[in-house]
Order: structure tokens, then C-alpha cells, then sequence
């Protein structure tokens, strides 16, 4: 239990930081997409340098605010999973919701990384291959795993019913 706890202070203070930086990153996005001066400042976005002075670069920019969003509310849920798990609320029909919810938003995160990727490079004018794992295939494989464990808190909780209703 002690894992649980220690898990939930770490999600917790994420949850708290990311937050807080929201709205600043909401304000300098803004200021970066309207403003009519080139920035001089290097934007580096989970490891994508974005130019934002070209229209690549700024669409870049959204999506990766859009993604940033949708991983705060995929840790919204995961937050509120371990609390089911706090309370012992293990086999509800509302914790495989949540798993299932939690590997959806993962997954599209992932398809967006891989989107503002692109126009990252394309807004630097540098495409090149790169050999190797990145955070694509990273976040894929985590989005895709919540839905496995979905799938098998679904089996979980037919078992559970099943031996209930064994005398």
C-alpha cells in the first residue's frame, strides 16, 4: 500500500505543477501565434524544436498545446483511478472505464507527438530518418497497454461475479 501512496504523491504533484503551467503556456502560445515580431527563443516541446515564425511551426505549436492538454486530463483520470484504488474499489465497472479512457488518451497523445514531430522538422526545414525507439512508440505501447489491462479488469471483474455466485 505503501507503493499506492507514494504513486499518488508523485501523480499528485505533476498534477499540481502542470496545472499551474498551463495557463502561462496558454499566455506564451498566444503571445507566439498573434504576435506580429519574430521570436528569437528556441521552442523545445517534448524534445521538438518548433520555429514558430513559419506556419508549420505554429500549427506544431497548437497541436503540442492540444497534446499537453489531453495527457493533463489522461493523468485527471489516472489520478482518480488510484483513488479507486485507495478505496479498494477494485473490480467496479468504473475502473476499466477508466483504464480504457486513460489508453484512448494515450494513444491519441502518441498519434499527436508523431503529428507536431513532423511539423516540427518541417518547420526547422530538417527532415532526416532517425533509426531507433522514440516517444512515439513509447506512448503507443503505454496507451496500448491501459487497454489490455482494461480488457483484463473486464475478465476480472466476470470472475469476481462468477465466485459470488458459487455457494
Amino acid at each position: 500500500m505503501r507503493k499506492l501512496i507514494f504513486l499518488k504523491t508523485i501523480v499528485d504533484y505533476v498534477w499540481i505543477m502542470s496545472v499551474i503551467a498551463l495557463p502561462l503556456l496558454i499566455v506564451f502560445i498566444g503571445f507566439a501565434l498573434f504576435s506580429n515580431e519574430p521570436i528569437d527563443i528556441p521552442i523545445n516541446i517534448s524534445g521538438i524544436n518548433i520555429n514558430a515564425t513559419t506556419s508549420f511551426g505554429k500549427i506544431g505549436l497548437v497541436l503540442s498545446m492540444v497534446n499537453f492538454v489531453i495527457i493533463l486530463f489522461a493523468l485527471y483520470n489516472f489520478k482518480s483511478l488510484l483513488d479507486n484504488f485507495r478505496k479498494k474499489m477494485i473490480f467496479e465497472e468504473n475502473t476499466y472505464q477508466l483504464l480504457d479512457k486513460i489508453g484512448n488518451l494515450v494513444i491519441l497523445s502518441a498519434s499527436l507527438y508523431l503529428i507536431s514531430d513532423l511539423l516540427g522538422a518541417f518547420s526547422n526545414s530538417t527532415i532526416s530518418i532517425n533509426l531507433g525507439f522514440g516517444p512515439f512508440l513509447y506512448l503507443m505501447a503505454l496507451g496500448l497497454f491501459f487497454k489490455v489491462l482494461s480488457e483484463v479488469f473486464i475478465i476480472g471483474k466476470r470472475i469476481k461475479e462468477d465466485n459470488e455466485l458459487t455457494i
